[in-house]
């Protein structure tokens, strides 16, 4: 029988062949645990890619992670939709049985698409977008309770109870419980209580052990299939059975000082303070311990504005205050003495800035975001705006007073319209946490106040939180990192004075230099003196 992928036509066909066994179908709980592909948001938004036909605009070949099971399944696997959607470039290049490595493939960049089930908690934990099945391929699998004739003769109220269950487990609460359950450890029957209180068919809840939930905060851009994502990973495997949620906030920095979060993902300007000093003074509430991604600064025009240079804004929009992108803006404007020339103009809601800007009541928007950020790909789409290079940090001593600020070039191509590489500057976007009281006060000195509340990490947790998260990429040495790190990392430097024997030899080689250097000088005198001779 091929797969049916109407789901009241299958549920009324099997609800008849059911019936003569002695077994009825109640009515559907709300949800449909569907065979889905789902990719990265950033990266489908930047192929424009929102259907599984869309898929072909991936080349040379559309990379693919996937179940054992999928491969071989004949009527809805991987033969049967490449058939179906003429797609014969899809190449698994993972497959496994285990959910994580599939996900964790499509996460890295390993490949561009994932086979799942629509409830999947990560679906909705990562941000990632599942791809509409516009050939309608895949059947439907909605559940429903199937009892026996008998068990409603045997207990008369059975039915009442089971039918208010229909239609009210949605795909999105599914995923919801189903990443509690998973990726957070909470207990299956506290979640499944929850859901029931919520929905008021329970009201005496039986008391379920509930671990300690840790925070993360996160910059209001940070996007969850990519810097969230790649935290969560981490934080998860350090801390197995710990309940981990992340906040997003404008103000990531001041919930670690404050302890309201246990964790951060912070850029490299967030961990030092403008004064009226030439330099900017460390931080020294927090510190690093692994690299998420990198971020470099984009400023964006309207093409109808004339702007080419940052010089000529006079608004600038610079997303929520205290904000990576509106901590980086005041640093590069006080270097370069423009702070006073151009007014910074603050919001939360990134397509609200946009908009502003569209209105031309903003010259240009200031965002500090990894290249191929989601909004901001969004936003260039719209085929109006450009990006501007950012070429005066190269002059003066710009890179000497802001050192975490390093040169960088966007890729041609990251954006629409966007032909030519862009001359910018990056800093390192981290996973930090608070800084040790003892660190503080002891070897690095008085630094800004920091809640009693506050939970500093142990060494072996800083030490394997680094590990998982698995980058190749060291810690900028400019930014104030765990002291655990800075005493693996620090090199074996030799002895300021050296021993009698090298002092010595020392001695002896730069004798001979001088001794040679002689010669070659009174050669030279000989030489010119027969030369005047002859």
């Amino acid at each position: 029988r091929p797969p049916v992928n109407d789901g009241d036509k299958a549920f009324a066909e099997v609800k008849k062949l059911f019936k003569p066994l002695g077994l009825e179908w109640l009515d559907r709980l709300g949800f449909a645990n569907n065979y889905v592909l789902v990719m990265r948001h950033d990266r489908a938004l930047s192929l424009k890619i929102s259907k599984i036909s869309d898929l072909f605009k991936i080349k040379p070949n559309i990379r693919m992670a996937m179940e054992p099971e999928f491969g071989e399944r004949p009527l809805d696997g991987l033969g049967a939709l490449q058939r179906r959607y003429g797609l014969r470039r899809m190449i698994p290049v993972v497959i496994d049985n285990d959910k994580s490595v599939i996900y964790q493939a499509l996460l890295d960049g390993k490949v561009e698409v994932a086979e799942g089930f629509s409830t999947e908690g990560r679906i909705e934990d990562f941000g990632l977008m599942v791809l509409e099945d516009d050939l309608e391929f895949f059947p439907v699998y909605e559940p429903s309770p199937l009892v026996r004739a008998e068990a409603f003769a045997r207990y008369p109220q059975l039915s009442d109870v089971l039918q208010k269950l229909a239609g009210l487990i949605d795909t999105y609460s599914m995923r919801q419980m189903n990443r509690e359950v998973e990726l957070e450890g909470q207990d299956y029957q506290a979640v499944a209580q929850a859901f029931l209180i919520n929905n008021n068919l329970m009201d005496k809840p039986v008391k379920f052990h509930k671990s300690e939930e840790l925070i993360i905060a996160a910059d209001l851009l940070n996007e969850l299939g990519r810097s969230i994502s790649k935290a969560l990973r981490a934080v998860r495997k350090t801390f197995p059975g710990r309940r981990v949620r992340v906040i997003q906030m404008a103000d990531p920095l001041q919930s670690i000082i404050s302890g309201k979060a246990r964790l951060g993902i912070l850029s490299a300007e967030s961990f030092f303070n403008l004064t009226d000093d030439l330099l900017p003074v460390p931080n020294d509430a927090v510190e690093a311990i692994g690299v998420i991604n990198t971020r470099m600064a984009h400023i964006v025009t309207h093409q109808e504005n004339g702007i080419s240079s940052l010089k000529a804004i006079k608004k600038l929009g610079v997303g929520a205050k205290n904000g990576a992108s509106d901590r980086a803006a005041k640093m590069i404007l006080t270097s370069l003495g423009l702070m006073e020339q151009i007014t910074l103009v603050y919001n939360e809601n990134f397509a609200q800035q946009v908009k502003t800007l569209i209105n031309k009541k903003l010259d240009g928007i200031f965002c500090m975001v990894p290249p191929g950020h989601e909004q901001l790909t969004v936003m260039m789409n719209q085929g109006i705006f450009k990006l501007i290079s950012f070429n005066e940090w190269q002059q003066g001593n710009h890179l000497i007073r802001f050192p975490f600020f390093r040169l960088a070039r966007i890729p041609a191509n990251t954006y629409e319209q966007q032909p030519e590489m862009i001359e910018t500057i990056s800093s390192q976007m981290v996973l930090a946490g608070p800084t040790p009281v003892t660190d503080i006060v002891g070897s690095r000195g008085p630094a800004t106040v920091i809640s009693t509340g506050v939970q500093p990490l142990s060494d072996p947790v800083v030490i394997q939180l680094r590990e998982t998260l698995s980058s190749s990429e060291k810690l900028d040495p400019a930014l104030p990192s765990a002291n655990i790190l800075r005493s693996q990392t620090q090199p074996i430097s030799s002895s300021i004075n050296p021993s009698k024997i090298e002092s010595f030899v020392n001695f002896l080689i730069i004798l001979a230099i001088f001794f040679f250097f002689y010669l070659f000088l009174v050669d030279d005198k000989v030489f010119s003196k027969g030369k005047q001779e002859l």
